[in-house]
């Protein structure tokens, strides 16, 4: 472990920024947020915020102070600090929302506490709207169900739940760092992170067997298409072969088929690895199709192995379907598994066999367990992804550090050129446009933008924004060395206007069209890159980094 000493006040201001957690949300490879909530934080969040969640006021209070409090956080009493637990930051009056339901008892819903915890972390602040489309597909939920989209309206949660989308690019925490800055980004995802740990806690989250069981029609149909799919072998190897499946000996569709892949080598093997990798996929498909989610016994959201996979809280329904379904078809490199000198893919095979199962394709599933052969593909395709991953993480490692050495001079100057130490131009305009990648992830957002104007007003000019821009009423000028903006943000920028209906404008409040393009002209001059950017070093790093 490197222990580092910043010896001068420009170093330790650096070395602060650096490891400040909150500044580095967005991630410079390409602009994508890198923080956010995982795992048992989704998974709580989704059942926090479905429709049918209600909470009694002891659970509602619970929640919400559970959240805004912090144990290591000092308190503010009659203006001294005082160890003791409290409010974070200060003793700011905090605004309860009145129930959703008063009889027969008042109970508050799980779209309710996000609300009053929005309210708290946005405090002094105007309000924020945003719309943003939910991972889970509409058929889990039903199709009027209304939870398809994340709609906040000044600060209430409308409609919509919570879930992996809302944590991630363009979602809830992405754009309240955008609108109010890295620090209430940073808070909001501290006050969340306690909530959902609180109510995890009271609600419970287990995942049994019977999560994965299948409906008994389900296991009907899957067994039938299975069993079909053995049979396509043949189909497929006499289509191969040029020959009518029905009219031929099973030893002859042996012989052509060896007599095909030595005489043709590689090409006439590709082929055929094609021909059934097709047929084999569309046959896990149908099965995977009516199996997810209407074959399941336990239905979406009780079911909390397809709550997890489906929220995005962990795995993937690839997951799901290799345990109450099929493994499907095993593939090295591209290809199904290979043959030996024999023709055989395994000494327990015939040579030349034409069956499916022969080449790879695993109809067993792990929740009634595999036979020996599929369990030595499947491991065959799992070593072949591990030593994949450790080769390229070496040679990725390798060229980054190559990369590193030889562009460690390059960096950002005042005139928003690129140059080396000596003072060559490697770049007129850094990126061909000069923008920080991390200040545009939301650049071309309008909509959201639109929805927010006094948010961004306030965000690039302290709220005097008609004063601050008027440098940048005029369409194509400014007074900086960038004498004009791209054409393509400006068209971009006025299809969007020009799109709206009147009633949309009205409702963005858009009649002042002037006032909105020059507002997005300021935000994109305030996206360029600040000169001194070492850009070299961070095109060196975004090499390795995704590896």
């Amino acid at each position: 472990m490197n222990v580092h000493f910043p010896q001068d006040e420009i170093s330790r201001a650096e070395a602060y920024n650096i490891v400040n957690a909150n500044e580095q949300y967005i991630v410079p490879t390409s602009g994508d947020p890198i923080r956010g909530l995982i795992q048992d934080h989704v998974a709580s969040a989704t059942l926090l915020t479905k429709r049918d969640t209600f909470l009694t006021k002891d659970d509602y209070q619970h929640l919400v102070y559970s959240a805004c409090v912090s144990t290591t956080a000092p308190v503010f009493q009659r203006g001294k600090s005082c160890p003791k637990i409290g409010i974070v930051k200060d003793d700011h009056t905090f605004l309860s929302l009145p129930p959703a339901i008063w009889k027969p008892q008042p109970l508050w819903t799980g779209k309710q506490v996000i609300t009053a915890l929005l309210n708290y972390v946005t405090r002094g602040s105007p309000p924020f709207t945003m719309k943003k489309a939910g991972r889970v597909p509409g058929d889990y939920w039903g199709k009027s169900s209304g939870e398809l989209k994340v709609i906040i309206q000044n600060n209430e949660l409308i409609c919509g739940v919570l879930d992996k989308a809302q944590f991630g690019k363009y979602g809830l925490v992405h754009i309240v760092q955008e609108l109010y800055g890295a620090d209430a980004a940073g808070h909001l995802l501290s006050v969340f992170s306690r909530l959902f740990t609180g109510y995890l806690q009271m609600h419970g989250f287990t995942c049994g067997v019977a999560d994965l069981l299948l409906v008994p029609q389900a296991e009907d149909y899957r067994e039938k298409k299975l069993g079909k799919a053995e049979m396509l072998g043949d189909t497929v190897h006499s289509q191969f072969i040029g020959v009518d499946g029905d009219c031929i000996d099973l030893e002859q569709m042996e012989g052509d088929i060896e007599k095909h892949l030595r005489g043709k080598g590689e090409v006439a093997s590709n082929r055929l690895d094609r021909l059934m990798s097709s047929a084999l996929n569309r046959v896990t498909s149908e099965v995977n199709n009516v199996l997810f989610p209407k074959g399941l016994l336990k239905p979406f959201p009780s079911n909390c192995l397809s709550l997890m996979t489906v929220t995005g809280a962990k795995g993937g329904l690839v997951n799901f379907t290799q345990i109450s379904s099929l493994l499907g078809q095993q593939e090295l490199e591209g290809k199904r598994v290979p043959r030996m000198v024999s023709g055989k893919t395994l000494p327990c095979f015939p040579p030349w066999d034409s069956r499916a199962r022969a080449g790879g394709f695993i109809s067993d599933r792990f929740l009634t367990g595999l036979r020996p052969q599929e369990y030595y593909f499947h491991c065959m395709a799992g070593r072949d992804g591990l030593v994949d991953t450790a080769i390229k993480t070496s040679r990725s490692g390798y060229l980054q550090r190559c990369l590193i050495k030889n562009l460690e001079c390059l960096k950002v100057h005042y005139d928003y050129t690129v140059r080396d130490s000596d003072g060559s131009v490697i770049q007129f305009t850094y990126g061909e446009d000069g923008l920080d990648v991390m200040k545009t992830s939301c650049l071309t957002e309008f909509k959201v933008l639109a929805a927010n104007q006094k948010l961004v007003s306030r965000r690039l000019g302290g709220g005097n924004f008609t004063e601050l821009n008027c440098q940048y009423s005029d369409k194509k000028s400014s007074d900086s060395y960038i004498k004009s903006l791209p054409e393509a943000f400006e068209n971009k920028l006025q299809t969007f206007i020009n799109g709206l209906s009147k009633k949309k404008k009205r409702s963005l409040k858009l009649r002042k069209q002037n006032k909105f393009l020059n507002l997005m002209r300021l935000k994109y001059i305030s996206s360029l890159a600040q000169p001194g950017e070492p850009v070299g070093v961070i095109a060196g790093q975004s090499i390795g980094e995704p590896s």
